[in-house]
């Protein structure tokens, strides 16, 4: 087994467990806020995944795919983070009736 290849599997190792970390979270995060945070983290590192997959693979086309997810995952944060905080106001404006 060559350096690389040992490195590259600690490497990817450390990448699913900060996955299944971070979906730990996802499911048992108190708040909506916590389950969005978390939806982020593991989107994050599926876009670091990609990365380290062109760099492998010597494939500039898993770049191409990483940058537009990261894109399309930086929108959807804000969408969601919009909703939520939305949400959250309608529920104080509640309160205080």
């Amino acid at each position: 087994m060559s350096g690389s290849l040992l490195i590259d599997l600690i490497v990817f190792g450390f990448t699913g467990l900060g996955i299944f970390l971070t979906l730990i979270r996802f499911l048992l995060g108190p708040t909506s806020f916590e389950r969005l945070v978390a939806v982020d983290m593991m989107n994050v590192i599926f876009i670091g995944v990609l990365v380290m997959i062109a760099y492998i693979f010597k494939n500039n086309m898993y770049m191409d795919i990483a940058l537009l997810y990261g894109l399309l995952t930086f929108i959807e944060t804000l969408v969601f983070a919009r909703y939520l905080e939305n949400r959250a106001a309608k529920t104080a404006d509640g309160d205080k009736r």
